[in-house]
């Protein structure tokens, strides 16, 4: 139920669309520059300037439109509201492919998302994700479709697996885990025609949503990376659950997988496969 209090009042996708392209814009002067840049610990990665600066624009210009609304930002956490009952949450990753970003690879974006919360679930209700280098800029609104740069998109209908391309990744994994997800790409590249690693996801659900990769999944991501992408991509026509084939929920989630309704079955069977995620 979209929320009804004065103080609670959804913006439009326009308003979405607009703050997160000057944020990406904002990103392209610190691009292939001398970067400050900080390591936020193990498994964690690094944050640079631009990452700061892009969410101080964000935040700033939310807080002065919205002043009543939560935000959950990469770099800076939650900022809550009076309620979490029926209230709207913008879900935002100011940077995403800092790495990257950093070495002047121009694979990565900035993901806005703007959902209705009730207690730890939220329906994502707007999205808005903007690739700086190449200008596209990705939109969806909730039950309205998916759109780059105002043209409708649809995702992939291939569902042979050897015909199909995947995308996936694994920054934040160590250990057992990066064991686990390189036993998963294993079995994956040995049933598909292949698969691409870039290193910012929320770009790689763009990317599938527009059909240039057939599937995607990942493990161990945040709210921040998921939010709008999962939109975007349901919204192209994807089956989005989580890698358990559980409904996908942006606050609860750590995981995703998506694709049209036939190749995501396959892909399920894929990743059980693989055995069980160690915990």
């Amino acid at each position: 139920m979209r929320p009804q209090s004065i103080n609670h009042i959804l913006p439009t996708i326009t308003t979405v669309a607009d703050l997160t392209k000057r944020a990406g814009d904002l990103t392209l002067t610190y691009f292939r520059r001398h970067l400050k840049i900080a390591d936020k610990g193990w498994e964690l990665g690094i944050v640079t300037e631009a990452d700061l600066a892009s969410e101080k624009l964000l935040k700033d210009a939310i807080l002065t439109q919205f002043p009543h609304h939560a935000i959950l930002a990469e770099e800076s956490g939650m900022r809550e509201c009076e309620s979490s009952d029926n209230s709207v949450i913008w879900i935002i990753d100011p940077l995403d492919g800092t790495t990257n970003f950093s070495k002047g690879n121009p694979y990565y974006c900035v993901s806005v998302g703007v959902g209705v919360r009730n207690g730890n679930s939220c329906v994502m209700e707007l999205a808005a994700i903007f690739h700086p280098f190449s200008g596209d800029l990705y939109t969806a609104e909730k039950g309205k479709g998916a759109f780059l740069n105002g043209a409708p998109i649809r995702i992939s209908l291939l569902e042979d697996l050897s015909s199909v391309s995947c995308a996936t990744g694994f920054a934040g994994n160590k250990m057992a885990k990066l064991s686990y997800v390189l036993r998963t790409i294993e079995i994956f590249q040995n049933n598909i025609l292949g698969m691409r690693i870039n290193g910012a996801a929320a770009l790689d659900l763009c990317n599938t949503a527009r059909g240039m990769f057939q599937g995607f999944f990942e493990r161990n991501l945040s709210p921040w990376e998921l939010a709008a992408g999962s939109l975007i991509l349901q919204e192209a026509g994807a089956v989005v659950t989580d890698m358990e084939g559980n409904p996908f929920d942006t606050l609860r989630c750590r995981d995703i997988l998506a694709a049209n309704q036939v190749l995501h079955k396959k892909m399920l069977d894929l990743i059980s496969s693989a055995g069980p995620w160690p915990q």
